[in-house]
């Protein structure tokens, strides 16, 4: 990717706990087409606090690219629009209208480790929150960068992975996909139900006096 003709960026940031995470996002105009979003995760071992790959790691996921993932992509239809490298993982980001099952049959025997996220975005939702990732990173910087150069910036966390939090907990599975997040209901407040008022006890009638039994007269 970052191909000649193809204008990406490269965005460094740092999250609240210092760690950083870096982007490369491609800017192009959303195809109305292309309307399921797909991440795949290729791990990569940590050698340092940073959590950002080494030399040779950065030479494997150039190969996984190149030799891999671009042809997959030219075969099927594909876009990349990003790359997210943090915290021992590189994610990479696409779009398409295929079966994304093949794509995965293309790409999985690469590395057994790979995990593979795909659901439908047709409003490009995700990319949305990454192009504002990246028009902060100029609103930053400053003029417009020039492509492939560097534009460094502060993000919270909030900012970081808005776009990108399902890629955590990305399924290594090659068939099952992450359901959707379901939203809780709220509780609609009710008033405590009166307690019912107890009914007096009836009150109980006096005996009734009983009358003298009349002495029968004897003749």
């Amino acid at each position: 990717m970052g191909k000649e003709g193809e204008l990406w960026h490269l965005v460094e940031a740092k999250r609240d706990d210092g760690s950083p995470t870096i982007f490369r996002i491609r800017e192009l105009e959303p195809i109305e087409k292309l309307q399921r979003i797909f991440v795949t995760e290729l791990p990569y071992p940590v050698a340092d606090n940073s959590k950002l790959p080494d030399a040779p790691s950065y030479r494997r996921f150039a190969t996984f690219e190149e030799q891999w993932l671009d042809p997959a992509c030219l075969a099927l239809g594909w876009t990349p629009v990003a790359v997210k490298i943090e915290d021992g993982s590189f994610f990479v980001y696409l779009y398409g209208d295929g079966d994304p099952t093949k794509l995965i049959e293309r790409l999985s025997p690469f590395d057994g480790a790979l995990g593979f996220f795909n659901e439908e975005d047709p409003t490009w939702d995700e990319y949305t929150a990454l192009r504002e990732l990246l028009d902060e990173a100029k609103t930053i910087k400053g003029p417009e960068p020039e492509p492939e150069e560097e534009a460094v910036a502060q993000f919270s966390d909030e900012e970081l992975l808005a776009s990108v939090e399902h890629t955590k907990t990305t399924t290594k599975s090659l068939t099952a996909q992450k359901p959707p997040k379901a939203r809780k209901k709220s509780k609609a407040k009710t008033k405590p139900a009166k307690p019912a008022k107890k009914k007096p006890a009836p009150k109980k009638k006096p005996p009734a006096k009983k009358k003298p039994a009349k002495k029968k007269s004897k003749r």
